[in-house]
């Protein structure tokens, strides 16, 4: 129904939608997911005369990365240069993607053998070489690999952007610390990272009741606000990008200025609030629970104890703020306290929240008076957060008993695995690896299942219990010298404060391999203390917070055997 398409016009902001892209996709006979890597006539034009030329590649969303290799030839992982129209991370390449920006062939970064260098960082003013532009779009990125934009491109559809890293022979891997803040107490919080108005932020919060606002790149505080209880709850970003949420023990959620600290507005519960808010954009709701206080004793082994302590605090509430209008507009008891955050299905248009009784609950958000829609008793104390597969919708529950269930839309169990101890980090899904689904258990143990049967496609322990969830690093993906495999990193934390980074190998089609070992530890580190938090994972820079009461930055970096030695 548009007069007249320039080669500029983007697909999506024109009216495009997924099934008028399906159309374009038969009527071309092309790969969907072409119309989402290349949303203008001039890009796709590009792409498809490169994909049919001389050029050999695969056309794909990275063909924009590009590295100084002068500046630092040594450290391929984090030595990434972008110009002004380049795009780092999965939330800035957007159906809003700048209309100047260039489709150029496919560039991969790869480390010369020919020179044997040492670890190091560049001497830039924030410390090393992480050149992030000025992104189109802003975006968060969150604990299990949640993303969040900007409300104003919301429905716009979204495609990574990916540097592709090649390996060679002979190197060996190793993780440094860029940078850390303390924050006086332990930080079992998830950090927040934000891109914004060519910023990177990181937010978060610890037991000593400060929350910080971090610059990313080079670790210098931005600012600090002391709140009146601990935090241990990851933050979460309004709809518009203007203010950063967080809750604290002493039920109190702060609506703060996200440039500047400043509080807004907060809203009084009756309860601790220990896990992260949801933003639910369609609706501009904040949604926030509120809890009894339940103390978690992990035992060695499988075992972990359960004590309930009233504490003078009877809430067990679910909460919808809106954070527009400043004020409650939904409240709902769910049952029994809640520790894992609930998730919003905007395809369904519906929340579903989970609580330690073994209730998970499915509230139809569609119009106000919100509802009901059905409740299924699990019998099992539910401690992680939800999850939401794509593209079946089925909402992944994690047990304390070491159960996995999978959920559809209508409340019917469609598959569960049972796993070989205690479950407490939410279930992590990414579009980086194809119908996976990760899951992290106290017996040390990754699981990953395939997401519509539930079928278990490989098992990696650590050997050390694990807390936290797992995040995949869906902008750095791994080409190894004379072969035609692929590898995706895993960030995955024990609880005694190991890092472990994992390779998942996949075959071109970007499918897990079946013809050698699927996935292997890659790199780790060893923090100074114990590990609850979730970490976040882009690029090769892994953010996490510690109980030896620092927030860390950590590079993956790749050197010679030569370098390692010295």
């Amino acid at each position: 129904m548009i007069e007249e398409v320039s080669n500029s016009d983007n697909f999506f902001i024109v009216g495009g939608d997924s099934i008028a892209a399906a159309h374009v996709a038969h009527s071309l006979g092309i790969n969907m997911r072409m119309v989402y890597t290349f949303p203008t006539p001039s890009k796709l034009h590009i792409a498809l005369l490169e994909k049919r030329g001389s050029f050999n590649v695969d056309v794909r969303a990275d063909a924009n990365c590009k590295v100084d290799q002068e500046a630092d030839v040594g450290n391929a992982f984090h030595s990434f240069y972008y110009s002004n129209d380049d795009i780092l991370t999965r939330g800035l390449l957007t159906a809003s993607y700048n209309e100047d920006v260039k489709v150029i062939p496919l560039k991969r970064l790869k480390v010369d053998s020919n020179k044997d260098v040492p670890p190091k960082f560049t001497g830039q003013k924030d410390g090393f070489s992480w050149n992030v532009p000025s992104p189109p779009v802003p975006c968060s990125f969150s604990r299990s690999n949640k993303v969040m934009y900007d409300e104003k491109y919301r429905g716009n559809h979204t495609c990574q952007v990916t540097c592709s890293v090649e390996v060679p022979r002979g190197r060996k891997v190793y993780m440094q610390e860029l940078w850390k803040v303390h924050l006086e107490s332990c930080v079992d919080a998830s950090p927040v990272v934000v891109l914004k108005d060519s910023d990177i932020y990181l937010f978060v919060g610890s037991h000593s009741h400060k929350f910080l606002c971090i610059n990313a790149k080079s670790g210098s505080v931005q600012w600090e606000i002391k709140l009146e209880g601990r935090v241990e709850c990851p933050a979460a970003i309004v709809g518009d990008f203007s203010q950063v949420v967080v809750g604290c023990y002493k039920g109190k959620i702060y609506f703060m200025d996200l440039s500047n600290g400043h509080i807004c507005w907060t809203f009084q519960t009756c309860g601790e609030v220990k896990c992260q808010p949801v933003v639910d954009l369609p609706r501009q709701l904040i949604w926030v629970i509120s809890v009894d206080i339940v103390l978690v004793y992990p035992l060695v082994g499988f075992v972990a104890c359960l004590i309930m302590c009233r504490c003078g605090s009877h809430d067990r509430n679910l909460y919808a703020l809106h954070y527009r209008n400043h004020c409650c507009v939904y409240k709902l008891q769910c049952g029994g306290s809640i520790f894992g955050s609930p998730a919003v299905d905007e395809v369904h248009e519906t929340l579903y929240v989970s609580s330690t009784s073994g209730r998970v609950t499915a509230i139809s958000v569609k119009a106000s008076p919100f509802h009901t829609l059905w409740l299924h008793e699990l019998e099992v104390p539910i401690f992680a957060s939800l999850t939401i597969t794509s593209p079946n919708r089925y909402v992944i529950c994690c047990l304390v008993d070491g159960h996995i269930v999978a959920i559809d839309s209508t409340g019917s169990v469609m598959w569960r695995y049972r796993t070989g101890g205690p479950i407490f980090g939410g279930a992590c899904s990414s579009f980086a690896l194809p119908s996976q689904v990760l899951v992290c258990c106290r017996n040390g143990s990754i699981y990953s299942f395939e997401s519509e049967k539930g079928d278990l496609l490989w098992e990696f322990s650590v050997k050390d219990p694990i807390t936290a969830s797992a995040y995949v690093d869906e902008n750095l993906q791994l080409t190894f010298e004379s072969s035609p495999l692929a590898g995706r990193l895993v960030c995955v934390c024990s609880s005694s404060g190991v890092i472990h980074i994992l390779c998942i190998n996949l075959d071109a089609r970007g499918k897990e391999n079946e013809s050698r070992e699927m996935v292997e530890e890659f790199a780790m580190l060893e923090l100074q203390g114990q590990i609850f938090s979730s970490p976040v994972m882009i690029g090769g820079r892994v953010f996490v917070g510690c109980r030896d009461d620092y927030v860390h930055c950590i590079a993956v970096g790749v050197q010679t055997q030569n370098s390692v030695e010295e």
